[in-house]
């Protein structure tokens, strides 16, 4: 029994020695570190500053702004997740601008590392996340989809449209409904709500918002009585923003109390009797010719006083 115990750990040890050398090739070490990149052309020069207290992964800058993630796979997936510092004036700044030693490595939207080193002996390092000055310009606008006024017990949508510039976005979006609404369900793609007040929510994105690209999403209410207001949308915004003045808007909303209508009762008629005819006297007229009557009667008489004429000369030449 010894020696089979000892024939069973000659042969084990060996393939346990292997198997841990097997995950060790599996998994890396990432160094890097965070900076402040004062000039926003995503590469690190000399003379701007180390970050410390950068989250990065499951870990921090040190006092000096570096960081080191150990056990990590061969295919991390690591996420810087502070999107922006010093009160959201510098955000992460664009990624691969320059060689690997200088430029920033995770993604300047959601964060996450993008990798294109290979490690060498287990190590990848200069993984580096660098913050830019925010040039960001979000902006929204409500248009809703029914004219007013409405009625109580209408249901009412609006249509949020936010859209950025250039450069990425991170921003919640509250709406906020005149009292005298019952709010409908949130159901926006790539999103949720949380219902923050009694006509109020705040709309949250699963990712942040891509540069140059609009979105457009719909918040719905049945109204509970009548109403003269105005829904209200507002940007939340993780960072500055170089115009806040489009980062409000809203549209109206007007509720009017059902019409009513009364059925009038018909007026009553009473027939009167049928007018017997009354027989028409008709008076022969002669046709109207549109000839005057006067010349022909006067040609008649010169006719007749020359034919009488002539008789009487007649009988004086035979006297």
């Amino acid at each position: 029994m010894r020696r089979f115990a000892v024939a069973a750990l000659a042969v084990g040890l060996p393939l346990l020695s292997v198997a841990t050398a097997q995950a060790d090739t599996n998994t890396v070490t990432i160094t890097g570190v965070a900076w402040k990149d004062v000039n926003g052309d995503g590469v690190r020069q000399p003379d701007e500053p180390l970050l410390p207290g950068i989250k990065v992964g499951h870990t921090t800058t040190d006092a000096t702004g570096h960081y080191t993630l150990h056990d990590q796979s061969a295919d991390p997936s690591v996420q810087a997740s502070q999107f922006s510092i010093d009160d959201g004036r510098f955000v992460l700044t664009r990624p691969h601008q320059g060689g690997t030693a200088t430029d920033s490595d995770y993604d300047w939207v959601n964060g996450w590392l993008e990798l294109r080193q290979t490690p060498v002996d287990g190590v990848i390092d200069n993984i580096d996340v660098g913050y830019m000055p925010t040039r960001s310009d979000a902006a929204v606008k409500v248009t809703p989809s029914q004219p007013d006024p409405v009625h109580v017990g209408d249901d009412v949508t609006y249509q949020l449209d936010i859209t950025n510039n250039a450069f990425p976005s991170y921003v919640t979006v509250e709406v906020a409904f005149p009292d005298g609404v019952t709010l409908d369900p949130y159901q926006g793609p790539s999103s949720g709500a949380t219902q923050v007040g009694p006509t109020t929510l705040d709309i949250d994105f699963l990712r942040n918002q891509e540069p140059n690209a609009p979105r457009t999403r719909t918040v719905s209410a049945k109204v509970t009585k009548p109403i003269d207001g105005r829904v209200t949308a507002k940007l939340l915004t993780a960072q500055a923003d170089i115009d806040p003045g489009n980062n409000e808007a809203s549209a109206p909303l007007v509720a009017v109390a059902p019409t009513t209508t009364t059925t009038q009762p018909a007026p009553t008629t009473t027939a009167k009797p049928t007018a017997k005819p009354q027989p028409v006297t008709q008076t022969a007229q002669l046709a109207n010719t549109g000839v005057d009557p006067v010349w022909p009667l006067g040609a008649g008489l010169v006719l007749l006083a020359a034919g009488v004429g002539t008789v009487v000369l007649a009988r004086r030449r035979r006297a």
